[in-house]
């Protein structure tokens, strides 16, 4: 059970990444590729460890694994914009 809920979060942190990248991709907007890939390697380690710790429901992994990877990507955005002012 474990290592579906791992997928799922997996899944779930990669889907999140695929959908900033198509985004960026519709708008026009240049993809920092280095910035990409580091988000979408942090989607699935999110969305791994999102998983295993809710474990019960496969679900609730897939849903913690894409919320996890938004809530790092908003942080970091936060942090970044406040290091640049």
């Amino acid at each position: 059970m474990i290592l579906e809920a791992a997928l799922m979060g997996l899944l779930g942190g990669t889907a999140r990444a695929a959908v900033g990248l198509l985004k960026a991709m519709r708008t026009n907007v240049k993809i920092v590729w280095p910035y990409a890939l580091l988000t979408i390697c942090c989607s699935a380690i999110v969305g791994v460890t999102a998983g295993i710790i809710f474990d019960s429901d496969l679900k609730i992994s897939l849903i913690a694994g894409y919320a996890g990877t938004d809530l790092l990507e908003n942080v970091y955005k936060i942090i970044f914009r406040r290091l640049i002012i």
